[in-house]
């Protein structure tokens, strides 16, 4: 009786053994799976960022030749403002008139344009 004892707490020992190999295994491919999870996870992360850091480097690309050109702009017309000064106008407004009779042909509303056919 001793013996068959002994042979019932081995195979009794074996399959607790067995049972827990088997959950050490699956703890380890739960274990597994979830870091290879949060690896993707944090790729997936990454990725976002940069695009993002992409875009905003786009952007703010834009908005420095948005400022270039609104400066260079600015600097136009304070050089025709300095030119107003030197000739004397009593304002700016009488300097553009002048600049848009003369250079470009502009006539003010209600003015009446006559003309030379002549040519003399």
């Amino acid at each position: 009786m001793a013996k068959k004892r002994e042979k019932a707490v081995k195979a009794a020992k074996s399959g607790s053994t067995v049972k827990t190999k088997k959950a050490g295994r699956k703890l380890n491919w739960i274990l597994y799976i979830a870091v290879v999870a949060l690896v993707i996870y944090i790729a997936v992360i990454i990725v976002d960022q940069n695009v993002k850091i992409q875009n905003a480097r786009e952007q703010l690309s834009e908005l420095d030749k948005s400022i270039s050109i609104r400066d260079i702009k600015l600097s136009e017309l304070k050089d025709v403002a300095e030119k107003a000064e030197k000739e004397d106008y009593d304002s700016f407004s009488d300097y553009i008139e002048k600049i848009a009779r003369e250079q470009m042909d502009y006539v003010k509303s209600g003015e009446v344009v006559y003309i030379n056919i002549a040519g003399d």
